[in-house]
């Protein structure tokens, strides 16, 4: 079994919605075991720089505490905190977020990417690799965090969003808030705007069973 850590970036008491990124990884990928932890003191995720700023050390003491001795460690959130930084203090250690996964699989599927999130400004992960390729960065209306997603009102907006990115040329949507997969909304966005849609969490998993199978292939399995 490839033992995987997966930190969520907003402090949760439930446990259902805890591991609810962490068994969706599983239920698609035989083989992995998924562990979640929630960094504490943090009860609207990340959806500003300030935010992002105080979240990052929390995330790599809570790496290191508690996902040491994993196979990878995943931090699901699509502005990729503190996965350089637990890289450098854990030498050797697979670690990726939903930023850079999202990415590179929105990748296969065309050159004109659009992203959907909950800030202004695309991920990251998304400005730098996705440059020249970058249609737009589309926040819905009335969505300015994580919990507003978790809203009636959040959800028909996203609806709208990806219409719009359909009719402004994207090739594919790539969804810039890993709690846009908490709702589950990507086959949905894919039914009523025809594109492909990207969902960080299930991209992240990709690259958890990549990494499970070279771990097979160092093992002579």
């Amino acid at each position: 079994m490839f033992e995987v850590g997966l930190i969520r970036v907003i402090t949760l008491d439930d446990p259902k919605q805890l591991t609810i990124h962490g068994n969706l990884i599983e239920s698609l990928y035989p083989g992995i075991a998924v562990e979640s932890a929630c960094i504490p003191n943090q009860p609207e995720g990340i959806h500003s720089a300030e935010l992002c700023r105080e979240a990052i050390p929390k995330i790599v003491e809570l790496a290191c505490a508690k996902f040491a001795n994993k196979d990878m460690i995943l931090v699901s959130c699509a502005d990729d905190p503190g996965v350089e930084e637990i890289k450098a203090a854990l030498p050797g250690m697979p670690v990726t977020g939903g930023g850079e996964s999202a990415v590179a699989a929105a990748l296969r599927y065309g050159p004109n990417i659009g992203v959907l999130g909950i800030i202004d400004q695309a991920p990251k992960a998304y400005r730098r690799i996705l440059e020249g390729r970058l249609v737009g960065n589309y926040r819905p209306d009335g969505v300015f965090s994580t919990l507003d997603l978790q809203t009636p009102e959040g959800y028909a907006a996203c609806i709208e969003t990806a219409k719009k990115m359909a009719a402004d040329g994207c090739d594919v949507i790539a969804l810039g808030c890993t709690g846009l997969a908490t709702i589950g909304i990507a086959t949905e966005l894919e039914r009523v705007s025809g594109l492909p849609v990207i969902d960080p969490v299930v991209a992240m998993g990709a690259f958890v069973a990549l990494e499970a199978a070279r771990k097979k292939v160092r093992a002579g399995l």
